[in-house]
């Protein structure tokens, strides 16, 4: 099956059009999906998000919802899944908005299957070779999926959260221990200044 079969995918917001300049009379700000905020996972990581400021008021079409999946365009073409908590958040053109349109699809699964290691190969394949490789929506919409059952995919969605999870903690532990080693460096080198 291909993912324009379950799910509409287009483009963000060209956010140039709509930039406030300094003599902007009116001006609107927003919180906006950066390409920092994706990581290793699929969660949004917020302390990337940009401020944009408008002109106008922007559609509510390109801010996020519940259930949304934000491509980045540029390669690495990695996905995030929106949870509540990162709702209405501004997503420029260099992102794609995934909105599935079914019931019998968990959209956090879809997420999963975008960055891994079967779906990169395809995108690779179909991505555009200019300087920075770039993923097209239509690439995307003909990106063929696996689709289990959806107690199948809810499953594997249990697994995999629990996999970045632990993922995240072994991260946080190996900064904590490397914080820790330059901590007892930068002791001992200023106890020796402090000798001689």
């Amino acid at each position: 099956m291909k993912l324009g079969d379950i799910a509409t995918v287009r483009t963000g917001l060209v956010v140039a059009r709509k930039k406030a300049q300094l003599d902007s009379e009116y001006k609107v700000k927003y919180s906006q999906v950066s390409l920092r905020c994706f990581g290793s996972g699929v969660q949004l990581d917020h302390k990337y998000t940009d401020e944009f400021v408008s002109v106008t008021e922007l559609d509510a079409k390109y801010f996020t919802h519940e259930g949304d999946i934000l491509v980045r365009l540029r390669s690495p073409s990695l996905a995030l899944y929106i949870e509540k908590e990162d709702e209405g958040l501004l997503i420029n053109s260099l992102l794609s908005i995934i909105r599935i349109d079914t019931n019998n699809v968990d959209a956090k699964y879809v997420a999963y299957y975008i960055n891994s290691k079967t779906a990169e190969r395809q995108l690779k394949l179909d991505m555009q070779s200019t300087a920075i490789p770039m993923v097209k929506t239509k690439d995307l919409e003909n990106l063929e999926i696996v689709l289990p059952p959806l107690s199948e995919q809810k499953r594997l969605v249990s697994l995999l959260d629990l996999a970045q999870k632990e993922q995240d903690l072994l991260q946080k532990l190996i900064d904590e221990k490397k914080q820790l080693s330059q901590t007892i460096l930068d002791t001992i080198i200023q106890q020796n200044k402090e000798e001689n």
